[in-house]
């Protein structure tokens, strides 16, 4: 069990990669929440989606 080959490897860092994603995106809006205010954060969010 103690053998990883390469395609062991990469499944491993791709599984890890997801919630890793998911964590630092989760810290990155509460960063933006508590620095703008809930109100500010959502208008931009409004905006963004009006323009795509």
């Amino acid at each position: 069990m103690g053998e990883l080959g390469i395609l062991g490897l990469i499944a491993l860092i791709a599984i890890m990669g997801v919630p890793v994603a998911i964590l630092a995106g989760g810290i990155a809006y509460v960063m933006r929440l508590a620095r703008r205010g809930t109100q500010a954060t959502l208008a931009d969010a409004a905006k963004r989606r009006e323009l795509a």
